[in-house]
């Protein structure tokens, strides 16, 4: 699977601050973390911003919003943020089954629907009781974004897109160690490993479809 990607000054952009990003982890440098987080989104986003890769570029703006919500303080923040990550993620499964169908493959079952399927359930079965104090709403929500992320990653090994299989990799990784830290145990490296896998599974994303 391979697609050709071209190198926008705009990703270049991006690589550099979220590595001044992850400086800011490690130094606490709040401000900056505050200013940096969405920007290093909306400039992984900016290319994808033609008619051929739409729903990309609204995922990416939908992350973005949930980017804000997430780095905000306030508990009640956090649902918000999750739906956000939720409907970007639906509509990069809608894009993943376009580019199959494109290519005669939606209808073809893989190999990858094993693992796949393997990884929401556990996300299930280990965070559901760990979320029991977040209350119903909230485990819930935990359920739908497992299975929506999943059935991404899974719709992205039907394209012939390989950034796109190893950004959707990188989110399902990304986004477990959050969810364990929230829900299970906190570890001081955690918002480094979830910021730093994050951003690369958003480049090889949008890298699929410059």
């Amino acid at each position: 699977m391979s697609h050709s990607t071209g190198v926008s000054p705009y990703h270049l952009a991006a690589v550099v601050l979220a590595g001044v990003y992850m400086l800011a982890i490690v130094k606490e440098w709040q401000i900056l973390k505050y200013a940096l987080k969405p920007t290093v989104t909306l400039l992984i986003a900016a290319p994808t911003s033609k008619p051929s890769s739409r729903r990309i570029f609204r995922g990416l703006l939908l992350s973005t919003l949930g980017d804000i919500f997430l780095m905000l303080p306030q508990e009640e923040m956090f649902l918000p943020g999750l739906l956000s990550f939720l409907a970007a993620h639906v509509l990069y499964a809608k894009e993943f089954g376009a580019n199959a169908k494109s290519h005669g493959q939606n209808r073809r079952v893989s190999w990858a629907a094993v693992p796949y399927g393997v990884f929401a359930s556990t996300m299930v079965a280990v965070l559901v009781p760990g979320a029991g104090n977040e209350g119903a709403v909230v485990q819930a929500g935990v359920v739908v974004y497992a299975v929506a992320i999943a059935v991404m990653a899974y719709r992205a090994t039907l394209t012939s897109r390989s950034w796109a299989v190893l950004g959707t990799i990188l989110f399902c990784v990304s986004d477990a160690i959050l969810a364990c830290d929230r829900f299970l145990q906190q570890h001081a490296w955690s918002e480094l490993a979830v910021m730093s896998t994050y951003y690369a599974a958003q480049l090889c994303i949008a890298l699929a479809y410059v």
